[in-house]
């Protein structure tokens, strides 16, 4: 018996809030049905959660965007900014070639409030791949932690998971902590904010971009996924770190929402592409790559925004990825499995780039199943079409699912009482006092 994957959801029949509500879906019955009217069809069960996932708050920062865009974000020392996986300042010139860091920034906030320890140390794991993601040498990582009333038993834990997840990432990575900062408050106490971010070093030459260039599509590049194999750790990630706690939350649920962390295998990942971006600097194909970390959203959310940042689309083949497990396709579309890269390359590279890894640095002797997957080539009409076997479980255009959904909710400004609090380390715990 061959099961069929391409379940239709209709949003606009009596039953499509009951629909949102069984599949976990972060979105409301009115965006749903908005964008079932842009298709002009039923929705698959899969294109339903890709757009869950990518139009969340976590991905596409409906609220929040309004403001990121009053911030300083161009300057004369400024050689990119808030555009791809993180940006780059120029610090010095020397012989006529610009010397720049590389700085990314990213929350982990939810995670962190139920599962402390992986919670922010996936967030390490995360913010240093998008370091390397342009070309950069990872130099340092700091913290900026927002935790609750530390009088309190759990809050302690939380604050105590959260400093040790970071230095169990960071240290086995060979990343140091560099400092930070950090407040104690009861308004923190339901939802603690964990952000953590990352410093690397390169030169301007060295800088690769998280796109696809412009002949892409007539070279029909390909769309490579590198590292650990997927598994279903930390799938809808993203769409709940976009939504509240609850007294009535399912706490499990939401703790399998978090991803898990193998800070040696992404160590070994750095190494093997700081090799790999020597090598090609050498034989002159430095240029017939681009990269992205999976984050969010996983393989759906890094070959969508790898290929629609060059104005493309993608053709996606599901069943070539490598797995850890027997997942629904929707599940391995979306999986937020840590410790995982996209390229997109020339197809004269491709072999290049499954043999270093896979032969030359050996992935899978440092993770079970760990290798190299072609899921997909770019394509030029701008569709995103997702396949699995012959079924085809996704085909919308590629700008649909990046361009998000703006919002302009009212706030209030809040003052908070300062407080201050004593806080040491003893044998690597915090103690208040």
């Amino acid at each position: 018996m061959i099961m069929s994957f391409k379940m239709t959801l209709d949003f606009f029949a009596s039953e499509g809030q009951a629909l949102l509500d069984k599949h976990k879906i972060s979105l409301k019955l009115e965006e749903v049905r908005n964008l079932q009217k842009q298709l002009g069809r039923p929705m698959t069960l899969t294109e339903a959660v890709i757009f869950g996932i990518q139009l969340s708050e976590h991905c596409s920062y409906k609220s929040s965007r309004k403001f990121l865009k009053t911030l300083p974000t161009k300057g004369e020392n400024v050689v990119l900014g808030p555009v791809e996986d993180a940006g780059i300042v120029e610090v010095f010139k020397y012989k006529g070639e610009k010397y720049c860091i590389a700085l990314g920034q990213e929350s982990h906030n939810h995670p962190s409030q139920v599962v402390p320890y992986e919670g922010a140390a996936t967030g390490i794991g995360g913010i240093v791949r998008d370091i390397l993601c342009m070309g950069a040498r990872p130099v340092g990582v700091l913290d900026h932690l927002r935790l609750g009333n530390p009088s309190k038993n759990e809050q302690k834990n939380i604050a105590n998971g959260v400093v040790r997840g970071i230095s169990g990432y960071g240290n086995p990575l060979g990343v140091p902590n560099l400092g930070g900062d950090y407040f104690f408050d009861e308004g923190f106490n339901e939802n603690c904010l964990v952000n953590v971010s990352a410093l690397g070093v390169l030169r301007e030459s060295d800088l690769i971009h998280s796109y696809a260039p412009p002949k892409a599509a007539e070279e029909q590049w390909d769309l490579l996924i590198v590292g650990k194999p997927t598994d279903n750790s930390g799938f809808g990630g993203a769409s709940f770190a976009s939504g509240s706690f609850e007294d009535d939350d399912d706490m499990d649920s939401k703790k399998a929402a978090v991803q898990q962390p193998n800070p040696f295998l992404e160590r070994h990942l750095v190494a093997s592409i700081l090799d790999l971006l020597e090598k090609l600097k050498k034989s002159g194909e430095f240029h017939l790559i681009a990269c992205k970390d999976l984050g969010a959203g996983g393989v759906l959310c890094a070959t969508v925004e790898i290929c629609e940042g060059g104005g493309f689309g993608a053709d996606i083949q599901l069943e070539n990825l490598h797995i850890d497990g027997d997942f629904p396709p929707h599940v391995i579309a979306c999986s937020e499995t840590q410790e995982r890269f996209c390229f997109a390359c020339h197809p004269s590279i491709t072999q290049k780039l499954i043999d270093h890894f896979e032969k030359d640095w050996e992935l899978g002797k440092v993770a079970m199943n760990a290798g190299v997957s072609v899921v997909g080539k770019v394509r030029a009409d701008g569709q995103y079409r997702v396949k699995f076997g012959d079924e085809v479980l996704c085909d919308v255009p590629a700008k649909l699912i990046t361009e998000g959904i703006l919002y302009d909710r009212e706030y209030i400004f809040r003052k908070l009482k300062e407080t201050r609090t004593k806080v040491e380390f003893e044998s690597g715990e915090i103690v208040f006092s």
